[in-house]
């Protein structure tokens, strides 16, 4: 049975008093609270406040003891109930928490900053669309990092501020997300990009942070850029379903990589998003995440899917959009395998048993998920539709971005540059023909 008992070590006046908790002969702590006392007025032998009548203040320090000591009493059981790992760390961070409790509105803790942040961001005029409110998923992101602090406090038994965010904090929260937390390495280097992000934010309102800020740095892996190619497209296109749903995934597929956009705004498509103009029919819609209004010509592809389909795009999975991405993720699948899109790459996909993104070498139909509409478009139209067209559609932000992310290297830019080069030469040996493209930019 754990016992409490305090002390007093020396005879400076006045002297803090120390707590020990004894659990058994192999776990014996003791740390200094801070109560201080003269240590005439104090018995070590009882642990509690002598009664001497020139003592005024003896029942407010006695009382103050005893309540700490119901505490301290009360949350070790509890931790001891749970099988929390019970240290002289546990018994400084009871003393803090009961002494020096965070108050909510306390900023300098870097918790509350997050909620702070979070909820700036809801009434934040967005810079790049002029838009009252970060997005949704903005929203969610940080809400995600903020819950992963929580958990690694809980872990380290401690509260963090603000300006213990450096360099040591960064590698030992990386490895907890990599080891315990289980996340992949892009993931957990984009989350440290965004704790920076707040700890800034913090900085430029006048708080307090680490020195080292500035060394804190997030990452990013190279990973394999998956996108299906014109030909497995093509494979694709001419494979029948039995299954309606499958059909369907069939039809999705195809349209989002002729129209690049997140699977959160093309499952959402109906005929109402198409508009007929004088010479040509667009898709019409606003990209949830970067909020533009954009306008996408019809190409023949897409126009045969509507046709079939009596001028509407397929049905939706579900109204929840999140249910129908699941949807859809599955069906792709199913859809690329029938249609033996099997070559062998390296990518990563979830692990079934531990619920985590596994590396490795497996058959491309694996690793088909929505987001690969918006990469095949991206990645099969460069180099055929200026890049500024382009990045308008998929929504990025700048070409180092963009070309980032359909993985371009050195090498490209090299050929490219000298595709053009070349081009006039090659123009001047045979006559000029009107080239026309499948897809037309607005």
């Amino acid at each position: 049975m754990a016992s409490i008992k305090y002390s007093i070590r020396g005879k400076r006046n006045p002297s803090k008093i120390s707590v020990r908790l004894k659990i058994d002969k192999n776990n014996d702590f003791k740390r200094a609270i801070p109560v201080f006392v003269n240590p005439a007025y104090f018995n070590n032998k009882s642990g509690k406040v002598r009664n001497v009548a020139e003592f005024t203040d003896k029942q407010n320090i006695q009382n103050t003891l005893d309540e700490f000591q119901h505490y301290l009493m009360q949350r070790f059981n509890k931790a001891h109930q749970k099988g929390e790992f019970i240290n002289s760390d546990w018994l400084n961070e009871s003393i803090e928490d009961y002494f020096n409790p965070v108050e909510k509105a306390d900023l300098n803790y870097l918790v509350n900053y997050f909620d702070h942040y979070i909820e700036e961001l809801k009434i934040k005029t967005n810079e790049k669309t002029g838009e009252l409110g970060a997005s949704k998923p903005t929203i969610t992101k940080y809400t995600t990092i903020k819950k992963k602090i929580e958990t690694f406090e809980k872990k380290t038994k401690k509260k963090y501020r603000l300006s213990d965010v450096n360099v040591q904090f960064r590698n030992d929260f990386l490895k907890y997300l990599l080891e315990i937390d289980k996340l992949g390495n892009n993931t957990a280097g984009r989350y440290l990009r965004f704790l920076k992000t707040v700890c800034l934010d913090a900085q430029n309102s006048g708080y307090h942070v680490s020195q080292e800020l500035n060394k804190v740095k997030g990452f990013n892996t190279t990973v394999e850029k998956i996108y299906l190619t014109p030909e497995e497209i093509e494979k694709i296109e001419k494979t029948n379903f039995d299954d309606e749903t499958l059909e369907a995934a069939k039809d999705w597929l195809i349209i989002g990589c002729q129209i690049g956009q997140r699977a959160g705004d093309l499952l959402q498509l109906t005929r109402k998003n198409i508009f007929a103009y004088d010479d040509y029919t667009a898709i019409e819609l606003r990209q949830q995440k970067t909020k533009k209004q954009i306008q996408i010509p019809i190409s023949e592809k897409v126009q045969s899917i509507l046709d079939k389909r009596n001028g509407d795009f397929p049905l939706s999975y579900s109204k929840n959009i999140g249910s129908a991405m699941t949807v859809f993720n599955r069906h792709i699948k199913k859809v690329c395998k029938k249609a033996k899109i099997k070559e062998k790459i390296e990518g990563a996909m979830v692990n079934p048993d531990t619920n985590r993104k596994e590396s490795g070498t497996f058959k491309k139909f694996k690793l088909v998920t929505s987001h690969i509409c918006r990469r095949s478009f991206a990645t099969n139209n460069y180099g055929n539709i200026p890049t500024p067209y382009l990045m308008h559609i998929t929504g990025h932000g700048s070409e180092r971005e963009f070309l980032n992310y359909i993985g371009k290297t050195g090498n490209d830019y090299a050929k490219n540059i000298l595709q053009y080069w070349n081009k006039p030469k090659a123009e001047n040996k045979k006559p000029k023909e009107n080239k026309t493209t499948n897809l037309k930019i607005v």
